[in-house]
């Protein structure tokens, strides 16, 4: 049983973390605790930019009904659930997939989180990146890893990193990235340290989406 489920049943009906402009997060009596139930990419709005990875036992306090979206990469579309997820090193008001969020969660009777984020570029860039991304839609740019890069001093990736925090802090090890391997670059987080990338072959059972040392890889951007 991963410390985060455990997590979960200790501060029920506690304060737990901060929302974006500093207050605390009060998990009382009609919040809703959803149990993430596989590994899936965090976004700040729905069918965007990936900010991070949710795990199993992760906590979710449910703030509203699914809400379908579509667009670059997903061209099928998906229903996404906006609520507030804490994990390890992880904890702040986002969208993740609906079919990751236990069947059996309703919503959370006080909207903490307030209104659904919903794409907003300009707000992106400046509250997850120091400025650098690339300029492809839905998808990164090509890169490679390389352990000779200009002050490549972490070799593994990172399945979160909270990229608007200065500094970030790294966490979930997916373990060394093979020096070499293609990978597509999609942002500079907020510290300007680490870069999210897309892997297009990923290990069994680890995220596509994950973060790398800023200096071991190119951020140039390549179609």
């Amino acid at each position: 049983m991963r410390t985060t489920f455990i997590f979960f049943f200790m501060l029920a009906g506690c304060v737990v973390g901060d929302l974006e402009d500093g207050s605390p997060v009060d998990i009382g009596d009609d919040s809703v605790h959803a149990r993430v139930t596989a590994i899936a990419t965090i976004s700040y709005a729905p069918n965007s930019f990936v900010i991070g990875n949710a795990y199993p036992g992760w906590t979710d306090i449910i703030q509203g009904d699914p809400q379908r979206s579509a667009g670059p990469g997903n061209e099928g579309g998906a229903d996404y659930r906006w609520g507030y997820l804490y994990g390890e090193d992880f904890d702040r008001c986002a969208w993740i997939d609906n079919t990751v969020v236990d069947p059996t969660t309703s919503h959370h009777g006080t909207n903490d989180c307030g209104t659904p984020k919903q794409i907003d570029t300009p707000y992106f860039l400046a509250t997850f990146t120091d400025g650098i991304h690339n300029q492809l839609a839905g998808d990164g740019s090509v890169t490679h890893m390389q352990y000779d890069g200009s002050g490549c001093t972490d070799t593994n990736g990172y399945g979160n990193v909270e990229p608007w925090r200065v500094p970030a802090t790294p966490n979930n090890a997916l373990g060394q990235i093979p020096n070499g391997k293609e990978l597509r670059w999609r942002y500079v987080t907020r510290d300007g340290k680490w870069v999210l990338v897309r892997d297009p072959e990923p290990e069994a059972g680890e995220p596509n989406w994950y973060f790398v040392h800023r200096g071991c890889v190119s951020v140039a951007n390549v179609d």
